[in-house]
């Protein structure tokens, strides 16, 4: 009788207590049209329904990917996009390419950012990657610094000369160093496998902030390089000639590459040094409106994130539209540059089969056998980063897509841009006339 009663007593009071709770309001219909009706309804379920049959409307549990009895208590991280297979632009596992197919190595595991690039070796080591040699010079009254990695095939034995190789010079981005580029790209490796010296120079930042504030200057960009007029393009002219002396770097097969602030100071360096790259390679990086039309003709890949919101394809709400093409399309309006400076075929080879990852645009030279050439390769789901590398966000960077291998098409089109130009072929005579049959 007691125990009847205790329950009794129990149930009027949570009747009572929902009742206050509710507000008088009588059913879920009327719960529906509460303002803070989630937590309403949460609370009529929890009592009137079984546990299997309860259902979350909480705002806070869809908005974070939550469900019932999930352990979940953060935002979750969308999930990369799938890499269609294209015919001809991509291999088996949906990776953008080009003929030939490009190498495809596994990236190292995300490592910490070193304090200085006097201690990567190790840790380039233990990433999977080619020990790296750090060389130093001084110019400009600084000592610089970049890591060399030596190419398998020219692993010359002590006191004799390395054979002619050819070499990659990658320019990190701003805030960024030779460490992290490598980390980036994966490059060492894959160069030194395919042959290369690969090349990663350190740019310079205030006194102090070793790994952290290195820029180049590249026109009006970055921080303190830009600020203090760092010669960056005296220093890579001095670092090619010291490549060339120690370790037999080939004059006709030097290419640049780069990463944003680095991509801006690579095609620098080659519009205002003519000759002496073979080809360039800028990813996310972009021209100021004013750059100097080229003076000689070279094969350029540029690879974009259509999503970039630092190199934009069209106007945001960080920059604004100004109605001047080259500042509000700034990634565009840089293919449009080499295409027009170098005189090639204004319209484009595409190669785009609708759900690939990304599109290739290929602009060749007006006349058969020239040098310039314009491969630009946008990335459809892509930000500001380097596409297939580690997902590590570096500073100013996004998060990087995978379905295109950034290195294996920068490695690819290096070595084609450095093969030996072959011979012209002999024009085929003339067929000969027919004699007329005598009467």
């Amino acid at each position: 009788m007691l125990n009847i009663q205790g329950r009794g007593l129990r149930h009027a009071a949570l009747a009572l207590f929902l009742f206050l709770l509710l507000g008088g309001l009588p059913g879920t219909a009327a719960l529906a049209a509460m303002p803070d009706r989630g937590m309403a309804v949460d609370a009529f379920n929890s009592v009137t329904k079984p546990p299997a049959s309860r259902q979350s409307n909480s705002t806070f549990g869809s908005a974070f990917g939550t469900s019932p009895g999930s352990a979940q208590t953060g935002p979750v991280e969308p999930k990369q996009p799938k890499a269609p297979v294209v015919p001809g632009a991509t291999n088996s596992k949906g990776v953008l390419r080009s003929e030939p197919l490009p190498l495809r190595q596994s990236a190292p595991k995300a490592q910490p950012e070193q304090g200085s690039s006097r201690k990567t070796a190790a840790h380039a080591a233990q990433a999977g990657q080619a020990r790296p040699q750090v060389l130093t010079l001084t110019h400009g009254d600084a000592e610089r610094r970049a890591l060399v990695t030596l190419p398998k095939a020219a692993q010359a034995k002590k006191g004799q000369a390395a054979p002619k190789v050819p070499v990659i010079i990658f320019l990190h981005g701003a805030g960024g160093s030779a460490a992290q580029a490598m980390r980036q790209t994966n490059l060492a490796g894959r160069a030194a496998a395919a042959g290369f010296l690969a090349v990663f120079p350190e740019g310079l930042g205030p006194p102090g902030a070793d790994n952290g504030g290195q820029t180049w200057n590249a026109w009006n960009c970055c921080g303190y390089a830009r600020d203090n007029r760092v010669d960056d393009v005296g220093f890579l002219s001095a670092l090619i000639a010291r490549l060339r002396a120690d370790f037999g770097a080939d004059p006709g097969r030097t290419h640049l590459a780069g990463f944003s602030n680095g991509a801006m100071l690579a095609s620098r360096f080659v519009l205002e040094r003519p000759g002496v790259a073979a080809s360039l390679a800028s990813v996310a990086g972009y021209l100021p409106c004013d750059a100097p039309a080229p003076s000689d003709s070279l094969p350029v890949l540029l690879i974009h994130g259509a999503r970039d919101q630092v190199a934009r394809f069209a106007p945001t709400k960080a920059y604004p539209a100004t109605g001047r093409f080259c500042e509000d399309s700034p990634a565009r309006a840089q293919a449009e540059f080499w295409v027009r400076s170098l005189e090639l075929v204004p319209k484009a080879q595409v190669l785009d089969g609708g759900k690939s990852p990304a599109r290739m645009e290929e602009y060749a030279p007006q006349r058969k056998g020239a040098r310039g050439l314009v491969r630009f390769v946008i990335v459809k789901d892509g930000g500001h980063a380097w596409p297939g590398g580690p997902r590590e966000r570096y500073r100013y960077c996004d998060l990087p897509t995978s379905g295109v291998d950034a290195t294996g098409l920068l490695l690819e089109f290096a070595k084609r841009a450095g093969a030996p130009a072959q011979e012209k072929a002999k024009p085929e005579p003339a067929p000969a006339k027919k004699k007329r049959p005598t009467r």
